[in-house]
């Protein structure tokens, strides 16, 4: 008798363990490059996907505009996934044992776009700005450090072009606002004389009307076939999505399903401006250019 209730003890007790695994509140970071209320717009109908396909969990939206509390928060447990640039996954990654699961697969002007890269663009006014070697002693803004597409893309290319940005410019800004739009508008009213932001960063704003094209010059612009848009630098993987090692590989797994589920026609990919979600590319070039810039956990002073 006593071993029966033994047993079945260890069976409710097994139910219950086994119930505490199965339902989770889950907080999925994003890195909100243009701001905490345009991260809610653009990325709650894809939680609210999440928690349709898995309802044994919820997904709460957490939008971080600094990359470097991004890093912080990990560090403090404070999300469970997150949404974010290539260089912030990698560190993420390399410190905190982060695994991607799916890279984002972008809508731009109706095109699907798994890559992407820097423009590094001046006022049309400046004539003595003309291509990147040119940049000595000028002053150039980028949206933060951090920034992959927004600044470490850029200054890569500088510096194959013989440009240390930190030596030769007459000086690096980055915003106040941590928002790619302010490089533009910088530009624009001869704040400062050269900016840069990720691809599809103009496009963007000149089709919403809040930047007028013709006021811009492309440095270095390149041409890659299937890639329709302004770019001075190679492109690298898109946004990674990624789990902490705290959340257990079946749940991560399901979430991964989950996303590459999502139709290019549903409300959360149209919300997101996204066609869906990919298997994971390789992000071995961002770690590369990690080391070469010697930032996040390849660190050295200057």
């Amino acid at each position: 008798m006593k071993n029966s209730i033994s047993i079945l003890l260890l069976l409710v007790l097994s139910v219950l363990f086994n119930q505490s695994l199965l339902a989770q509140d889950y907080r999925v970071a994003v890195r909100a490059h243009n701001g905490v209320e345009h991260a809610f717009t653009q990325w709650q109908e894809t939680l609210n996907a999440l928690s349709k396909a898995i309802p044994e969990h919820s997904f709460k939206l957490v939008p971080i505009i600094s990359l470097k509390e991004i890093t912080l928060a990990a560090e403090r447990g404070e999300f469970d996934f997150i949404l974010t640039n290539p260089s912030s996954y990698v560190e993420l990654n390399i410190l905190h044992d982060a695994r991607v699961l799916v890279t984002l697969n972008n809508k731009r002007a109706d095109t699907a776009q798994s890559r992407f890269g820097s423009v590094i663009f001046t006022h049309a006014g400046n004539d003595h700005i003309l291509s990147i070697q040119d940049l000595k002693n000028t002053t150039v803004m980028a949206v933060s450090e951090p920034a992959f597409g927004g600044w470490r893309v850029a200054w890569l290319e500088m510096l194959k072009h013989g440009i240390d940005p930190y030596k030769d410019l007459k000086a690096v800004k980055f915003t106040n606002s941590k928002t790619q739009a302010e490089v533009v508008n910088a530009v624009r009213d001869g704040i400062v004389e050269v900016g840069v932001v990720r691809t599809d960063q103009l496009e963007r704003m000149a089709n919403s009307g809040k930047a007028d094209l013709r006021y811009f010059r492309i440095l270095n612009s390149k041409d890659t076939p299937a890639f329709p848009f302004f770019h001075s630098t190679e492109l690298y993987p898109e946004w990674a999505f990624a789990a902490m090692p705290s959340v257990p590989d079946s749940h991560s797994q399901s979430v991964k399903k989950a996303l590459q589920s999502i139709q290019p026609s549903s409300h959360a990919a149209r919300k997101g401006q996204y066609v869906g979600w990919i298997n994971p590319l390789d992000y071995t070039s961002a770690e590369n250019l990690m080391k070469r810039l010697q930032v996040g956990p390849f660190f050295k002073s200057r």
